[in-house]
């Protein structure tokens, strides 16, 4: 009896050995890029943080990464999750297969789509940080002896002064560009800082020079939520690939001033031979465009009479 019961032991073994051996194989084999898959992923979760991709949507520009990081892997779209995950959508490896991803590995089927569909639509978390109505001020010197009703409701108007307590000491003269009703886009009365050369050479870095001494004078700027930002070349034919970095200001864009290039708020504090620098460069690989002379113009990268004139973005 004891022999009998060593042996039926001795199957019971064999059997459920055989059973895991065998489902670990048929597991391995019909998830044979999982880890593979996962490696990726947190590649690209490493990737859009440690260069301050700006997540406007949860999906990412799949270019951008591409241009960041080589691998086998090859996505159609790629989208970021609120619960900081990546999910990898119709994937191919080594131009093999068509592979579905989120923490582990999908089917194509009801459960995949509805958690495709979920992330997809999600709206970005965004830290609001200090409001409009916080920072906004009131200062005798400069004539602005109360604060416009717009900034607790309704919509600020283009050239509506404001005057911005950027820490807490200093203070400083701002123009409304733009008021969607949710956040405001404003631009500096008067240039930061002066005589800087939007690059030493040429455009196709972009405004490096510009961005370095942008993100040195504005980092004092505590009351603003230091933030992912994407300074992009305007222009069809794009002279330098879009730039991530983490400020608290940025520069104005061409077409951030183009439609108001006829009001007198945009020249505030500029003589004949001042200006500031736009990010936006022109097709032209050694000159980018500037406000000077009352007026938009293209200008040499390494001229030094040029400013810097930040421009904020603040929530209501």
């Amino acid at each position: 009896m004891k022999k009998l019961s060593v042996i039926l032991t001795l199957i019971l073994i064999i059997f459920v050995g055989y059973y895991v051996y065998n489902e670990y194989f048929k597991k391995v084999e019909t998830n044979p890029y999982e880890n593979t898959l996962r490696d990726y992923s947190n590649q690209v979760l490493a990737t859009i943080k440690n260069n301050n991709y700006l997540l406007e949507t949860t999906k990412i520009d799949t270019d951008w990464l591409n241009s960041k990081l080589e691998s086998l892997v090859s996505c159609q779209e790629i989208y970021y999750s609120n619960e900081d995950k990546i999910l990898l959508h119709n994937c191919s490896i080594n131009d093999n297969g068509s592979y579905y991803f989120y923490d582990k590995m999908y089917e194509q089927n009801n459960e995949y789509n509805n958690l495709y569909e979920t992330i997809k639509n999600q709206k970005i978390e965004i830290e609001k940080g200090m409001l409009l109505k916080d920072l906004a001020t009131i200062d005798l010197n400069l004539n602005i002896t109360e604060v416009d009703d717009c900034v607790n409701e309704g919509i600020c108007e283009p050239g509506t002064p404001l005057l911005i307590q950027v820490n807490d000491v200093d203070t400083f003269k701002f123009y409304v560009l733009e008021d969607d009703g949710e956040k405001v886009k404003l631009i500096m009365a008067e240039n930061l800082v002066n005589n800087i050369v939007y690059a030493p050479s040429d455009n196709l870095d972009g405004p490096t020079e510009a961005l370095t001494y942008l993100k040195k004078e504005t980092d004092t700027w505590t009351n603003l939520e230091e933030r992912n930002v994407k300074i992009s070349d305007e222009n069809k034919d794009k002279a330098y690939t879009d730039i991530y970095e983490k400020l608290r200001a940025t520069l104005p864009s061409y077409n951030d001033v183009y439609k108001f290039k006829n009001e007198k708020y945009l020249y505030d504090n500029l003589n004949s031979n001042s200006g500031y620098w736009l990010s936006t460069a022109t097709n032209k690989s050694f000159y980018a465009w500037s406000v000077v002379n009352n007026d938009i113009k293209a200008t040499d990268v390494s001229i030094e009479t040029l400013g810097i004139r930040p421009v904020i973005e603040i929530y209501k």
